[in-house]
């Protein structure tokens, strides 16, 4: 995503005011914090949870045991290939 998209419906021809202007770049800025915090969201690792079978483990602990990382990082590397993440 660039730094500054530009709205599709823009119409370049009318020159706007700085409050209006302040007011598209803010719209901007919003768009691109919301689109990263989604991103961000999407990768968070829930600790205390196995994150390969689901299995309930221990405060701060993310895998049951080699096995399960191993299996889950197979996964996350087929999701990156097929672009699902």
């Amino acid at each position: 995503m660039s730094p500054h998209p530009i709205q599709p419906d823009a119409d370049t021809s009318e020159r706007l005011g700085e409050d209006d202007l302040a007011t598209r770049r803010e719209e901007e800025h919003r768009a691109i914090a919301m689109a990263e915090q989604a991103r961000r969201s999407r990768q968070a690792v829930q600790h205390g949870v196995c994150q390969s079978c689901g299995a309930e483990l221990l405060s701060g602990l993310v895998y049951c045991d080699a096995d399960c990382r191993a299996d889950h990082e197979r996964e996350l590397v087929v999701r990156r290939r097929q672009g699902r993440g």
